[in-house]
């Protein structure tokens, strides 16, 4: 599958875990946005030789393809503070650093004002008048 597909993301899951069942339930929204993205999800209990031959040891795992090759790996919540009640926006970024999802939006926050506008160029914020 990870080599028909440009992009692809899959997780890998167990059942029992509830953390899975929190990642999923992100995956699926943004499956919903991200069209040109395979989303997969794969039960360790049924696909050992998988989880053995890539290495899986955390749950819940994420692996990013792109043209069938593993470019990054999400793995636990680490990443995201640690708590279960992380946005989806969070996930949407971190995969839009890896490139096999495109984030409209992905910027340098260091690029915005103090206010969090974006500065557009040409504008000019002096308060000099020349009348």
């Amino acid at each position: 599958m990870t080599t028909k597909v440009n992009k692809c993301i899959v997780h890998f899951f167990h059942k029992d875990f509830r953390r899975c069942a929190i990642i999923d339930s992100h995956l699926k929204i943004l499956a919903e946005k991200y069209f040109e993205t395979k989303f997969a999800k794969i039960d360790v209990e049924t696909a050992k030789f998988f989880v053995q031959k890539l290495k899986i040891q955390v749950l819940p795992a994420l692996l990013c393809f792109i043209g069938g090759i593993v470019i990054d790996r999400i793995i636990g919540f680490e990443e995201f503070g640690n708590t279960d009640s992380f946005p989806t926006e969070m996930l949407e970024r971190r995969l839009g650093k890896t490139g096999v999802i495109t984030v409209k939006d992905l910027e340098d926050p260091g690029k915005k004002t103090i206010f969090g506008f974006k500065q557009t160029q040409g504008e000019d914020d002096s308060d000099d008048d020349d009348d």
